[in-house]
């Protein structure tokens, strides 16, 4: 999807629906009562006060797995249950049983298995069903196509570089006729769907992409995107290890050694050659990143084990969790009280809180230019202002209470508004289930 974000005027915050606000000052944070609006007097006027003032704006993408939106017309009990769902309630996939046939490598097999049950998968976890739906002829759960994914890996470590590289070649020949897909197979079908050509949508969507990258950022983060985005496609990177040619071979196994065993139709579900459905290189089901290190082995040592991925959520596991950070903080509210002008108002632009303040010509004909509020989005709520005492009597800084301002980064199975859409579901569900059984209580006491 195309993203194209306009800041819009923000409203004057109604104390009377937040009970108040927070002001911010030298000793911290206050909260400032105001008289609330009369409790609702039934749900029908709760839910009409709700829809009213409920606003969701998506405010800034600094990244493909990274979302910034603003939750408006919500108390704090809200915001926060749509947080911790999205950490711990969204279901994703992962690694969850690892059989172990051999390992003589120096990394235990607990220690393995935990780290591949880390490793973030490309795959979208909507198309798979919980374990547990399916049964067998026992009645018991049994592991199909459609709620288990099989990996394997077979590696073994030669004598040198040379000898390590036949033996791989030899064994790939035997992987592709057991049907088994590795990180080089996935790697090679994308090299063959490029060479035969982009399309005119294909040409549009990454046009588009470098107009949206070129962007300036609501959030004041350009510099740094720019900044992270050069460092991971610098050309100093090293894809392979350094050797010392004073000590034994070492072998490093990496994710694009996991073998993806296709079960049932998932070759045809999850072709090689597809784009993927998260941040990944796509194509097949295979690790979201193709270069994490698993373990380092030195000559004549093995590693043979297979892994099945399944269906949890974060509160089983941290390794289900689809979102590596989802916060929020309140909006805040900046008021010039009194004009700054001229060395203040330059001092106050460059140096207090940047990106917040713009000056702009002053029009009372006897100052240069004054500061004035461009970009409440930017504020940190930074205090350092407060050592001026002239600044300190001319800005006044609160936090709108009703007011959030989310900022999720997905691990990249799932696209992040996909998480915050798939949170809204299961909090929708959770209330539906809330409002079940009291109905049901009440017509049990009737």
């Amino acid at each position: 999807a195309d993203f194209h974000f306009i800041m819009a005027p923000i409203p004057e915050p109604d104390l009377s629906s937040t009970g108040g606000t927070y002001d911010v000052n030298e000793a911290g944070i206050q909260f400032r009562h105001a008289p609330n609006l009369p409790t609702p007097k039934d749900g029908a006027e709760f839910i009409s006060r709700l829809s009213k003032g409920l606003k969701l704006n998506v405010i800034d993408r600094p990244a493909k797995n990274e979302l910034v939106f603003e939750l408006i017309g919500v108390d704090v009990s809200f915001a926060n249950a749509l947080r911790r769902i999205m950490i711990a309630e969204v279901p994703t996939m992962a690694l969850e049983y690892v059989y172990m046939w051999n390992n003589t490598g120096l990394i235990h097999d607990e220690v393995l298995s935990h780290r591949m049950g880390l490793i973030p998968l490309n795959v979208d976890p909507r198309l798979f069903d919980h374990y547990g739906l399916d049964t067998d002829d026992d009645g018991e759960p049994a592991a199909t196509d459609r709620n288990t994914i099989v990996f394997r890996l077979n590696v073994s470590c030669g004598r040198d570089a040379k000898e390590d590289e036949k033996i791989r070649k030899k064994m790939e020949s035997k992987w592709k006729g057991e049907g088994l897909v590795s990180g080089y197979d996935v790697a090679e079908a994308q090299k063959r769907k490029k060479s035969k050509g982009k399309t005119s949508r294909e040409d549009a969507d990454e046009d588009t992409q470098a107009e949206d990258d070129l962007e300036p950022s609501i959030m004041n983060l350009s510099v740094a995107d720019k900044a992270a985005a050069d460092a991971v496609s610098a050309s100093t990177v090293r894809t392979t290890p350094i050797d010392s040619p004073n000590r034994p071979f070492t072998k490093h196994i990496y994710t694009r050694d996991l073998l993806w065993a296709p079960q049932g139709d998932q070759l045809s579900r999850f072709p090689l050659h597809s784009s993927g459905v998260g941040s990944g290189v796509g194509g097949g089901i295979r690790p979201l990143h193709e270069d994490i290190l698993l373990a380092k082995l030195r000559p004549g040592q093995v590693i043979e084990l297979e892994a099945h991925a399944r269906k949890g959520v974060g509160k089983d596991h941290a390794k289900f969790s689809p979102v590596a950070t989802a916060s929020y903080r309140l909006m805040p509210r900046i008021e010039v009280v009194k004009p700054v002008y001229d060395d203040l108002a330059e001092e106050l632009v460059n140096w207090f809180e940047p990106g917040v303040f713009k000056l702009e010509p002053a029009d009372d004909g006897e100052h240069a230019f004054e500061a004035k509020v461009v970009n409440p989005y930017a504020c940190t709520c930074s205090r350092n202002f407060m050592r001026n005492p002239i600044l300190k009597e001319s800005i006044r800084m609160s936090r709108i209470p009703d007011h959030f301002i989310f900022s999720v980064e997905s691990v990249g199975s799932m696209e992040p508004e996909v998480i915050v859409a798939e949170a809204l579901k299961v909090l929708k569900e959770k209330s539906l289930r809330v409002h079940e059984l009291a109905s049901g209580a009440q017509n049990m006491t009737e």
